[in-house]
Order: C-alpha cells, then sequence, then structure tokens
C-alpha cells in the first residue's frame, strides 16, 4: 500500500507521529511531501520525505503549458494550488493520499483525482462548527469544489463528526479516530531543575502552565486574571510559565504589569517540539483557558492530550471538543469565566491527592484513546476499506 501524506506546509513531528507508526506495518510504504516553505524543520520526522521546491514546479508547468498556465489564470483565488504539478508528477503510482480539511492541499488533489489519479482521497477532519467556511470565500470554494472527491473522512474526535453529520456529510464515509501522541516522547518524568534555575522558580512553588498561541481566541488574558484572583486569596507561591508566541504577548504582558502579578509570572517563549515534554513535566497542573468565537473554537486541543501523556492535571474551559478530549483526567470551567477558573486552580493547590488522581486518569486515558501507535493501526484499517482490501 503506498500512502502519501500531504499536510501543506505544515508538516512537523506534531502532525507525523500520528502517521509514523504506519511505517512498521510491513504492507505499507509512506512518504510526507515536504514543501519549500515549510513552516516546521522536519528533522524528526520518522517518514520518507519528498522534498517539493519551486525551481522543479515552474519548469514542470513549463512543460505542460499552455494547460498549467490557464489553470493560475483561472483560479478563482490566488495561491489556489499546493504543488500542482509535482504532485500530478509524483502521485502517479500511489494507492491512497491523505491531506487535511479545507486546504490547497485538498483542492490540488481533488483536481488530480477529476483528472483521473488513481489514489483513493483520505481528509483529516477538524472543523466543529458547521458552516464555518462560508466567512471565508477561498475556504467555502475549496469546500464546495473539493469534498465530492474525497472517499473517506477522519475526524479528530466525535464532536467534529456530530458537526460533520449536521452538514449533510454521509455517515459511512466519517470513521472517527483520534489523533495520536508518541507516549515514549511524552510520559511522566522527574521535574528538570535546570529549568527551575533557568526561571527563577523555587522547588516549592505550585506551577501552573500553559502551552500555545497567545492569541484572544485562546484565552491568555485569562491567566493574569486568575493570577490576580489568587493573590487577593491569599495565594503566594505560584507561578504561571507562558510557552508560545503570538499576537497577544505584548497586551498580555501589559495586564500582568496593570494587574501587579509580574512575579508571579515566567515566559518560555517557543520550545522544540521534541524538548516540550520537559515543560509539561516541570508542571504541576496545566490550563487551557480558551473560549468560542463565531468562527473558531478549540478542535481538539493536542497540548491537553500533550499534558495527560506527562500525568498532569488539566484545567480547561468546556469549549468546542474539550470536554469529550479531557473526559475524567481533568476539570472544566465556563469560558470566560475567570473566578471559576481561578476556583480551579485552587482547588488543586490545596488538593494534591486529587491533583495527582487527575494527573494519573489522564495518562490512562491517553493510552486508552490517543496512543499514536495503536490510532495509527485503526488508521490503516480505513485505508484499507477504502482500498477494498480484505
Amino acid at each position: 500500500m503506498k500512502i502519501g501524506i500531504v499536510w501543506e506546509n505544515g508538516v512537523s513531528k506534531w502532525m507525523s507521529q500520528m502517521f509514523e507508526p504506519l511505517v512498521d506495518i510491513p504492507e505499507t510504504d509512506v512518504t510526507v511531501f515536504v514543501g519549500e516553505n515549510n513552516k516546521f524543520d522536519v528533522q524528526e520526522v520518522k517518514l520518507q520525505k519528498q522534498r517539493l521546491s519551486h525551481k522543479e514546479e515552474i519548469l514542470l508547468g513549463l512543460s505542460a503549458l499552455p494547460g498549467s498556465l490557464t489553470r493560475i489564470i483561472k483560479a478563482p483565488y490566488k495561491k489556489m494550488d499546493f504543488y500542482f504539478n509535482s504532485l500530478s508528477k509524483y502521485l502517479q503510482n500511489y494507492d491512497l493520499v491523505e491531506c487535511h480539511d479545507s486546504s490547497r492541499s485538498l483542492y490540488t488533489l481533488a483536481e488530480l483525482k477529476r483528472r483521473g489519479a488513481g489514489f483513493k482521497l483520505v481528509v483529516s477532519y477538524a472543523e466543529n462548527i458547521p458552516y464555518r467556511q462560508i466567512f471565508d470565500d477561498k475556504t467555502n470554494y475549496i469546500k464546495h469544489s473539493s469534498y465530492e472527491m474525497i472517499d473517506h473522512f477522519i475526524p479528530w474526535c466525535d464532536t467534529i463528526k456530530k458537526t460533520m453529520l449536521l452538514e449533510d456529510v454521509p455517515e459511512e464515509k466519517i470513521t472517527t479516530i483520534y489523533t495520536g501522541l508518541d507516549l515514549n516522547l511524552f510520559k511522566p518524568e522527574p521535574k528538570y531543575s535546570g529549568l527551575l534555575k533557568e526561571y527563577s522558580i523555587d522547588e516549592g512553588d505550585f506551577i501552573i502552565l500553559y502551552v500555545g498561541k497567545l492569541v484572544s481566541w485562546k484565552g491568555v488574558h485569562m491567566l493574569p486574571y486568575a493570577a490576580k484572583i489568587l493573590m487577593a486569596n491569599g495565594r503566594k507561591n505560584f507561578r504561571f510559565v507562558v510557552a508560545g508566541r503570538g499576537a497577544q504577548l505584548e497586551n498580555l504582558k501589559k495586564i500582568i504589569a496593570e494587574a501587579g502579578v509580574e512575579r508571579h509570572f515566567r515566559f518560555a517563549g517557543f520550545t522544540p517540539y521534541q524538548d516540550m515534554r520537559r515543560l509539561y513535566n516541570l508542571a504541576d497542573v496545566f490550563v487551557c483557558p480558551s473560549y468560542p468565537a463565531m468562527t473558531w473554537q478549540e478542535q481538539f486541543g493536542m497540548v491537553l492530550v500533550e499534558a495527560m501523556a506527562c500525568a498532569k492535571p488539566v484545567v480547561a474551559s468546556a469549549s468546542g471538543s474539550i470536554p469529550e478530549i479531557v473526559g475524567d483526567a481533568g476539570i472544566t470551567f465556563v469560558p470566560g469565566d475567570f473566578f471559576g477558573f481561578a476556583e480551579k486552580l485552587a482547588l488543586l493547590m490545596d488538593n494534591r491527592s486529587l491533583a495527582n488522581e487527575l494527573g494519573q486518569k489522564g495518562r490512562r486515558r491517553v493510552e486508552g484513546h490517543f496512543d499514536a501507535s495503536k490510532n495509527a493501526v485503526k488508521i490503516y484499517e480505513v485505508y484499507k476499506k477504502v482500498l477494498g482490501y480484505r
């Protein structure tokens, strides 16, 4: 079974770990296609890599004139395709290709199928707001021009599947498979003393970890609000460690300064994925205070699974798919309720046995539901079904 993974410019260890166990299945030959402008370092990605270059794409386009030029000129929007000519060349003998929903990759692959390419097309699906694509004309066009060419959908959780059914996607074309995690990479370990020194944190401090984009819909402004409430209630020995980058970094720092809670915050910035487990294992609790907007709500929350894999209790808002992912391994609160958020944190600060119990539940939950080695077998079974294998 020759399998291609086309993940646009988002190929990373984060996404590859759910497909890497496929390599251990003797019947598979898996290749991921990496664009010249890929956003991440792929050195740690344990899949065969086919590099795609602008130069080769242009040369292949010149050899296919005038059709290749006509496709660009007649495209309804700019930058619609993802290496159309290169993928047309490389995917000729593939049995199956997987990509993600409403992407340029999908648009290109759907057209290749329409032109007679012999591969089956499977799409990983993450959207959990019905008809969200209408807010972006280009995304809406990709959806309506491509979905008829998709052979099967793999939503990342049942919350997403329910949304797909609401949009009238045939249930027989949907199989929920949770996104998998490399449990050898994320596992419980002792606190790394080097990080305590690096961030000037005392060993007795209660460490609250946030990992993610520093953007408004992730609720990052909730962190200093919670810190202020904890301080007002007499709490002293706690530290928020914030790992990530984003447009709200400066505003977050302004709120922290205005609230007078600077001493309770440490910023870790960007951390390479293979080093993230050190941060998770530094924490006493992991937080995810995101809240829903008209066009977005938490779709899966891989950081939640990573934290639970390291046996960390979770305090998160009940936004989007979060309740399904966390299950009984954490505590949720109403999105935007910063008083409720602080109350849940105080509960775990006061009850370390509860925190430990939730952490252990989290690890067991990840082992049962989010183990990449197990879930890759489920993906393989879907591939066999789509290809008509017995």
